[in-house]
């Protein structure tokens, strides 16, 4: 086997970048034997030289990018993450003709389409395999494996955060706040868990994958995003009685010539294929036309699965140099969505007899009540709730039902959870 020597400037040498020399090291023989690629990491930028870092050859890391980008290196791994200056590190590396593989779900679900585009128009590669769901080969399924396929939906567990919280609680019973902080203690939720925990993460990484399923710019307001704060235990045990499970899923399906796109907490029947994925794994359905449906599932965060997504970037471009072509230019028509869909409902109130006005109000509404269960709460009246599992209603009509409910003064509070199929 002929071989080729790929010289690597690395930008960033945090957890996934460290995992990437590591990773580099352990599996350089592994690689030169079933590729013939010869791995060679010419300079690491860094913010701190003084900092420790195991594993890492010191006389390797600067401080300076320029150092990085003109050290003769054929492609630009960035691992610094934000928006700047790793946008700019991304562009002069394109424009001066090097390719790049980027972790940055952050600066792809902002302008990776235009990225993507500079790097057609200067016939090199832009990988990014590791902005969404670690080590699941995700990006490359879309890119070549399904390349023949219309895709027509795209269903995803895409948090490890999410799930991990929302597994903690429906298995141990615990509440959300305690759960996040165990998520936080293993690493899995930063001290600020709000990108995680309000959906932001999902949907850029929903928006990264939808570019590519459908080809085209999405806008950037065009998700629907929900978060698992109001989620409780009680929520989570009631739906389990009830034969589901909640999860938080990021869905993008074209209906009508429209792409409607939603990441939020839904309810999954037991027996569907993303109820059973646990802790902090991702799992992506992809509905194509010729393949029908695929699963794809594993780790979905952690330095050495990220790592391994980002070599398999680098190995790629090593051995298929050839650009990846992208044609369409116009942005995609969003939709809402808007089929009717069964729900559940929780709804906070201090009198457990208004379960009647409840479900009058609904039923006025065009929902239908499929269930309904008032229980009392041994904390107190300010706890007492009324769930409600309802027939399929589209989501134009809960809206006004929420407002009437509201109005009424029958509830304080509600949960609405869409069951999905």
């Amino acid at each position: 086997m002929s071989r080729h020597q790929l010289k690597v400037g690395l930008l960033g040498c945090g957890t996934v970048g460290r995992g990437l020399v590591e990773l580099v090291a352990r599996s350089q023989s592994l690689v030169r034997q079933r590729t013939g690629v010869e791995l060679a990491i010419t300079r690491i930028l860094v913010r701190d030289l003084t900092k420790f870092r195991p594993g890492v050859d010191c006389s390797l890391l600067t401080t300076e990018p320029e150092t990085v980008l003109n050290n003769g290196c054929d492609l630009v791994v960035e691992l610094v993450g934000g928006i700047e200056p790793a946008r700019t590190f991304i562009r002069q590396s394109l424009e001066r003709g090097k390719h790049v593989v980027t972790a940055n779900k952050a600066l792809l679900a902002l302008e990776g389409f235009s990225l993507m585009r500079t790097a057609e128009k200067r016939k090199v590669r832009l990988g990014f395999e590791g902005s969404v769901c670690g080590g699941i080969p995700i990006i490359r399924a879309l890119r070549n494996g399904l390349v023949g396929n219309k895709i027509q939906k795209i269903s995803g567990i895409l948090n490890g955060t999410c799930n991990y919280i929302l597994t903690r609680m429906a298995e141990e019973g615990t509440e959300f706040t305690d759960a996040l902080r165990a998520a936080q203690a293993k690493g899995f939720a930063e001290a600020d868990p709000t990108l995680d925990i309000d959906g932001h993460d999902a949907a850029q990484k929903l928006k990264i994958l939808a570019e590519l399923a459908f080809n085209a710019p999405v806008p950037p307001d065009a998700i629907s995003l929900e978060g698992i704060r109001c989620i409780t235990a009680a929520d989570v045990k009631a739906t389990r009685e009830l034969g589901y499970v909640i999860k938080h899923v990021a869905v993008a399906e074209m209906l009508d010539g429209a792409l409607s796109l939603c990441a939020e907490p839904v309810l999954l029947a037991s027996s569907h294929q993303l109820a059973g994925v646990r802790d902090e794994n991702n799992a992506v359905l992809i509905y194509g036309d010729a393949v029908g449906e695929m699963l794809f599932s594993g780790k979905g965060a952690g330095p050495l699965p990220s790592a391994s997504a980002v070599l398999s970037d680098m190995i790629d471009i090593a051995c298929h140099q050839g650009g990846f072509s992208v044609t369409q230019s116009d942005t995609v028509a969003a939709a809402v969505r808007d089929y009717p869909s069964p729900h559940y409902f929780r709804f906070d109130v201090g009198d457990p007899s208004a379960i009647g006005r409840i479900t009058a109000i609904l039923e006025r509404h065009g929902i239908g009540v499929t269930r309904a269960a008032a229980v009392w709460s041994k904390n107190g009246s300010a706890h007492h709730q009324v769930r409600v599992l309802t027939d399929a209603a589209r989501r134009s009509a809960v809206g006004p039902a929420l407002q009437a409910l509201d109005s009424n003064g029958a509830v304080s509070g509600h949960l609405v959870l869409r069951i999905a199929d």
